[in-house]
């Protein structure tokens, strides 16, 4: 027979019983808010930024910035990246050419600006003797033809049969029966050397125009790695230049990729 203790203490076994069964809560875990339901998208924010570009004024390339799992390019130095959630992200900007910028943003329900200043990557050394190089080889070819010269300086430089550095590609030399040459005649014959900043500053502001230009992504040579004065080469067609695959004619030069 159940005495009254043992009866009370009975009726509280089936009564915590029951309430565990039915799954109204947990004794270990916290419930959930009541102002955060299950299913609720969480807030986002969005990221806006401008890129500058120093070292090429007055010219704005395209540049990639990734932010968590997002990635986005740049129009006109400007970007905007949506549907970010609250916390702390990477950012990271590159541009070719330009020495890449790596940084953390915290990120809430506001919107945010973040301005980045990139730097470029040649020297003032590089760029000056980069200025020579395409006035020896391209002064009184059109703007398009001196941009065109430029970029096929960059496009050797991202092309892995020829050097790692600017100044390197300029100055490379080639070895053909024994003896060395220089890759860009203006080398070979000093002629490089006759562009003076002090001197004669339009035509030097003109080279470095072209360069920016170049710098910018602005391809005129359409790939090409090098290029040539047809009307100054002998027509022999198995002359090694000759058999380059030529990309497209601009002024007086062919150039090939």
């Amino acid at each position: 027979m159940l005495t009254p203790r043992r009866s009370i203490y009975l009726m509280l076994v089936i009564v915590m019983s029951a309430v565990l069964a039915s799954g109204c809560t947990s004794l270990t875990t916290v419930p959930p808010d009541v102002n955060d339901p299950p299913g609720t998208t969480p807030a986002v924010s969005t990221l806006r930024g401008v890129i500058n570009f120093n070292g090429i004024e007055g010219y704005t390339p395209p540049a990639a910035v990734h932010i968590g799992d997002h990635k986005v390019i740049t129009d006109n130095g400007q970007f905007t990246v949506t549907g970010l959630e609250a916390g702390q992200y990477t950012v990271r900007v590159t541009a070719d050419h330009f020495h890449p910028y790596e940084g953390i943003v915290t990120i809430n329900s506001e919107s945010l600006m973040l301005e980045v200043n990139l730097q470029l990557s040649f020297t003032p050394e590089e760029m000056d003797l980069f200025a020579r190089l395409v006035y020896a080889e391209a002064a009184g070819e059109p703007v398009l033809g001196q941009i065109a010269v430029a970029a096929s300086v960059l496009n050797r430089l991202a092309d892995p049969r020829y050097p790692d550095t600017l100044e390197e590609v300029i100055m490379q030399k080639v070895w053909v029966g024994g003896k060395a040459y220089y890759q860009y005649s203006p080398v070979l014959d000093g002629r490089i050397w006759e562009l003076n900043p002090e001197t004669m500053p339009e035509a030097y502001a003109a080279s470095l125009r072209a360069i920016y230009a170049a710098i910018a992504g602005q391809d005129p040579s359409l790939g090409a790695t090098g290029f040539y004065n047809p009307d100054k080469v002998p027509p022999d067609p198995n002359l090694w230049v000759r058999q380059q695959t030529p990309t497209v004619k601009i002024g007086n030069h062919q150039f090939f990729l």
